[in-house]
């Protein structure tokens, strides 16, 4: 074999720049902690840590999407908590208001107060989110869902819907929307409007399934407006009761409608949270970087580049020439 100048060159380059890249690489791994920076590193690995590493993304992105949808449920289910409260004292106000012995001024009284508790009511049906965003309006944020005038002719309480019908959902899974918001028609009704005209003796017409609270509400102002002298008062009055118990209890329907999604938010995100664990787990399996070998490699590597630096230096300098 015949090995000329050339030839110990060349091999010599090779070697300093294996070393040397040997030992950049375990530079940069000394400097991140992390055993793969790309996938040459470590082909088969770097595969694997890109398919965990999407799946905890998007299990991180559904928890952040559940985490929002419990946010917006939990602001509901509180408003509805305080609807509940306003609609007992407005029932507490009917009972007050069904003894036949008070004096005008008391119904006065109790029929400032009923107007004031249905402004309420109003106030909270008309709630919005940290966004500015009408809750009980359906899809349509543009405008409060619910009105409320006070005419001069009877009826005098007017109260209307006019949002639409239709729920607000969120992904909170690649397969599954959740309803975060409750349509205020569902939850109170559309309209204070009887379905049928007020008859002249004043007596309390029937309402209509799911308008309940509104037209108790309508009805419960008409007859304080009158007072005992319509001889259909006290009727009026048990139908007032019964109105805000129908309406009390649809509301109660949509809470327990609201709350077993809040349960089912809550277990997501657990779900999502413990997933997270588990990818973490599984990335710093696949990653991170062994210190202590890795330290151990890097003295070694710089060794070994020093040695072939010396090596190359006194190779380079045997030649044939030198014997001339």
């Amino acid at each position: 074999m015949r090995v000329s100048s050339n030839t110990q060159y060349i091999m010599g380059t090779y070697n300093l720049q294996s070393k040397g890249s040997q030992l950049n690489r375990l530079n940069e791994q000394l400097s991140t902690l992390k055993r793969i920076n790309r996938a040459s590193d470590d082909p088969v690995s770097a595969a694997a840590l890109v398919d965990v590493s999407q799946s905890k993304s998007m299990t991180t992105q559904q928890s952040s999407n559940a985490k929002a949808a419990a946010s917006q449920l939990a602001i509901t289910d509180a408003i509805l908590g305080n609807v509940t409260d306003t609609v007992i004292s407005i029932k507490t106000l009917a009972v007050q208001a069904g003894n036949t012995l008070l004096t005008n001024e008391d119904r006065r009284a109790i029929q400032n107060e009923m107007r004031e508790k249905a402004k309420e009511l109003i106030a909270l049906a008309n709630s919005t989110d940290g966004a500015s965003n009408y809750i009980f309006g359906g899809t349509d944020k543009s405008q409060p869902p619910f009105t409320l005038t006070i005419q001069a002719t009877a009826p005098q309480l007017d109260i209307n819907y006019q949002g639409n019908d239709q729920r607000q959902y969120m992904a909170i899974s690649s397969s599954r929307e959740i309803a975060v918001t409750e349509p205020g028609s569902l939850v109170f009704g559309r309209t204070s409007t009887p379905p049928v005209p007020i008859p002249p003796a004043l007596s309390a017409p029937p309402t209509s399934a799911g308008n309940e609270l509104w037209q108790s509400l309508s009805v419960f102002d008409g007859a304080l407006s009158v007072g005992p002298v319509d001889p259909n008062y006290v009727a009026n009055m048990a139908a007032v009761i019964q109105g805000l118990d129908d309406g009390l209890s649809q509301v109660l329907a949509s809470r327990a409608s609201l709350g077993s999604r809040m349960q089912e938010t809550d277990s997501l995100i657990e779900m999502g949270d413990a997933l997270n664990v588990q990818y973490a787990s599984q990335i710093s399996n696949l990653e991170d970087l062994d210190l202590a070998k890795a330290v151990s490699d890097f003295e070694i590597a710089r060794t070994a580049l020093e040695v072939t630096q010396k090596t190359f230096a006194q190779v380079k300098n045997l030649s044939l020439f030198n014997y001339l």
